[in-house]
């Protein structure tokens, strides 16, 4: 799916998008898609590290967004609502997955990449590894904090949770992925 935002004028801040597209201003609903739709699918690859679901996903948290805009009361910022959303999705399809079975992971033909990407390629997919080993509590935490710079206090207002407790799921998560990168033999 190809977006093109519009990006002659002011920048306008999410609070004004987001007001706009809940009366129907379907370009200030396209702004605010092309602002997050990356964030929103690094997010769900990390906490599902299933590619094949990726799209999918995203398009059902940004639906989901769409329908639910004329609810949003603005007592958080809109971006830490959206992850909420996100994580939801997540987790829905996660329980979904869970009904199914177990699914086989995509195969990938990189032979025609550069070296560069296969050593990011190749980090990356240690990384989702590695969180593959947390509860998926864990992960999410360290997910929102680690991988995309959220405070505490954001992830607790996302997560319905005390600061106190995300610091102590950081607290463990960190520790158990520091075991894990030593067992297979990378010192941190």
């Amino acid at each position: 799916m190809e977006v093109v935002v519009d990006v002659s004028g002011p920048v306008r801040s999410d609070e004004e998008l987001v007001e706009d597209a809940s009366k129907g201003d379907t370009q200030a609903f396209r702004q605010l898609y092309g602002r997050y739709v990356g964030r929103v699918r690094g997010l769900i690859y990390q906490m599902t590290a299933q590619t094949d679901y990726i799209d999918d996903l995203t398009q059902e948290v940004f639906v989901r967004v769409f329908r639910s805009l004329s609810g949003f009361r603005a007592e958080a910022r809109f971006s830490t609502w959206l992850f909420r959303i996100a994580v939801n999705c997540c987790q829905d399809a996660r329980r979904q997955a869970g009904r199914r079975g177990p699914t086989s992971p995509l195969d990938k033909t990189l032979a025609a990449q550069s070296e560069e990407t296969l050593v990011r390629l190749d980090r990356e997919q240690l990384v989702a590894q590695a969180l593959q080993v947390l509860t998926p509590e864990h992960r999410m935490v360290v997910i929102l904090h680690d991988l995309q710079d959220r405070t505490q206090e954001e992830i607790a207002t996302v997560l319905k949770l005390p600061v106190g407790t995300i610091k102590s799921r950081l607290f463990y998560a960190r520790r158990r992925l520091r075991e894990w990168f030593q067992n297979q033999g990378i010192n941190l």
